[in-house]
């Protein structure tokens, strides 16, 4: 059984500090012995971060933060991988059209079989969920803290599979809040310090293993990935 996980972290393959490597190395240091890559609008760093994972005994769970928009509002989703689709070309093919904001490619590729509706140059949030969850993923709502709550309590509606109700800059009282809203809902929830460098003065973002689920709470996320 794991005993601690950071599922919400970043590397040098999009605003990171550090390789998908040295994540896990710093994961071993600190006793993290479950985490998961997710870089933003990428999946090009989970093989390394994987294979490392595997050297020195840390489960690394292949993930990524999509950039998402919700009635003009910035959500951020994250999806984590249930089989070796974070190796799979054709969804590197498609993020890479969505950072260069090519939706209508995306549209022809799939010959409408997703949406691929957009707002304000990003993908729409239920469209964005209906892509990872067409190569396999399970969708978090990743820090809902940073959303307005009238926003929060539509978006968690839509076909999100948990929540990460644990988070770094939560406000007072609002884990236990969205603890319950994922217990409402049936579905689960994560925790992620959304790491991105290990700089003192980085107030945005917690540290690596500062955040974290604990023992059943992780088999429970895992029974998802299965």
């Amino acid at each position: 059984m794991y005993t601690k996980g950071d599922f919400h972290i970043h590397s040098t393959e999009s605003d990171g500090e550090l390789k998908p490597g040295e994540l896990v190395l710093l994961a071993k240091e600190r006793r993290v012995d479950i985490i998961a890559l997710t870089d933003h609008d990428t999946i090009n760093g989970n093989k390394q971060a994987v294979k490392v994972g595997e050297i020195f005994g840390v489960k690394v769970i292949p993930g990524i933060e999509l950039s998402t928009r919700y009635k003009g509002n910035k959500v951020h989703i994250l999806g984590y991988f249930t089989d070796d689709n974070y190796t799979n070309d054709e969804l590197k093919m498609i993020l890479s059209n969505l950072r260069k904001k090519k939706f209508k490619a995306c549209q022809q590729h799939f010959k409408g079989q997703l949406s691929f509706k957009s707002e304000g140059g990003k993908i729409s949030t239920a469209a964005g969920i209906e892509l990872l969850h067409y190569f396999n993923a399970k969708v978090v709502l990743a820090h809902p803290t940073r959303l307005k709550r009238e926003v929060f309590e539509n978006v968690i509606n839509l076909n999100f599979d948990g929540i990460e109700a644990r988070y770094y800059r939560n406000k007072p009282g609002e884990e236990e809040y969205f603890i319950n809203i994922a217990k409402e809902k049936n579905i689960v929830y994560t925790a992620g310090s959304d790491f991105h460098r290990l700089s003192k003065e980085d107030l945005k973002h917690g540290t690596l293993g500062q955040i974290y689920l604990e023992d059943e709470e992780i088999e429970d996320f895992l029974k998802i990935l299965i």
